[in-house]
């Protein structure tokens, strides 16, 4: 995950750079839980003192990396770094009461201890940096829920499902002891976490959660060489006088609107059909279909949604949609000729229409 998504350094917002930093802690723990594992039971001064210094890093981390959970959580909902300084001290007292307990015991039974014979054994303070990572993580999950209605379906579920295999693995491990579960688990949350929010930044929209035009660009170019006996259809959707949403209503209204014809355009489609903005106010919709009247059908529909979003009347602009759309054609084109054609053609009902109202 690391090599796969540092070449964008340069590009990251804070929450990726947070992400980053959480992906190199939990390496860290893990490489401490391994080394704690070597050390065990080996003989010799030297093994102790490393054995005291490794365990007393890892009882650190442990906290540590439910606070940049925390933090990553915090700023990738709110996006604002004022909030983020606001919670950074109250996150923070945990992790450095468990660090004072962690040195202090390499001299007394606190977390943990090292016997004379390099075997470890937890301290009488033990379940005090438990009860600290549970309640960070207990924050992180209350937070996400205050504020659903601020993430994607998808971001939700992941945000909320990613502290639930490291507690698994936390109560598996203080309830057996002897066992190490907690760290894979973990691996396995940042996993997820990768796959669903962090790798599908690169893919899609931020804005409005449809792929973006890269995605589109390999897509078509994919399926314009494999599309076999099926039909591929493009339509290319503008948004009409968009322009005037922003002069008249803001420009939060005119993001508003391009999540609402994300949203018609979601409704109107179906799962397998590949839904892009194609940057600024214009879309483009790419569909596979067995029959050539299915992609009239198609845009009937999509016409269809639009005046019932209009009648509605839930926001204070009406939305209006130039369209235009064609087969693929593979004799005389490729993916670039297509989309240009498909262009055209939408340019060519935007005239219309404007002549039409003229």
């Amino acid at each position: 995950m690391y090599f796969g998504i540092r070449r964008h350094i340069n590009r990251f917002l804070l929450d990726q750079k947070l992400f980053l930093v959480l992906l190199i802690t939990g390496a860290l723990t893990l490489t401490m839980d391994m080394l704690m594992s070597l050390c065990e039971g080996m003989p010799g001064g030297a093994v102790h003192v490393a054995y005291t210094g490794i365990t007393a890093c890892y009882y650190t981390l442990n906290p540590l990396v439910c606070a940049l959970w925390y933090f990553y959580v915090d700023f990738y909902i709110d996006r604002s770094r004022k909030h983020l300084k606001k919670m950074f001290v109250p996150i923070m007292i945990p992790v450095c009461v468990t660090m004072i307990l962690a040195v202090a015991s390499a001299f007394g039974n606190f977390l943990f201890t090292i016997g004379a014979d390099n075997d470890y054994s937890r301290g009488r303070f033990f379940f005090v940096m438990v009860a600290m990572g549970f309640l960070i993580l207990a924050h992180t999950v209350a937070y996400t829920i205050k504020n659903r209605k601020k993430l994607t379906g998808r971001e939700y579920a992941t945000l909320l499902l990613f502290p639930i295999p490291p507690i698994v693995g936390a109560v598996a491990q203080t309830l057996d002891y002897g066992i190490s579960l907690l760290w894979p688990c973990t691996t396995i949350s940042l996993l997820m976490l990768f796959i669903y929010i962090q790798n599908a930044q690169l893919n899609t929209d931020y804005l409005t959660d449809l792929y973006n035009r890269r995605q589109l660009d390999d897509y078509l170019h994919s399926k314009v060489q494999n599309s076999g006996s099926r039909e591929i259809a493009g339509i290319m959707i503008d948004v009409d006088d968009f322009k005037a949403i922003n002069d008249t209503y803001g420009h939060d209204c005119g993001d508003q609107a391009l999540k609402d014809v994300a949203g018609i355009l979601k409704e109107t489609f179906r799962r397998g059909d590949f839904v892009a903005r194609y940057g600024g106010d214009e879309f483009v919709v790419v569909v596979a279909l067995e029959n050539r009247s299915d992609l009239q059908k198609a845009v009937n529909r999509l016409k269809e949604n639009v005046e019932r979003f209009n009648a509605w009347k839930t926001a204070p602009y009406a939305i209006s949609l130039s369209v235009g759309f064609d087969y693929f054609s593979s004799n005389n084109e490729d993916a670039a000729d297509f989309l240009r054609h498909i262009d055209s053609l939408m340019y060519r009902d935007k005239q219309k229409a404007k002549a039409m109202d003229q």
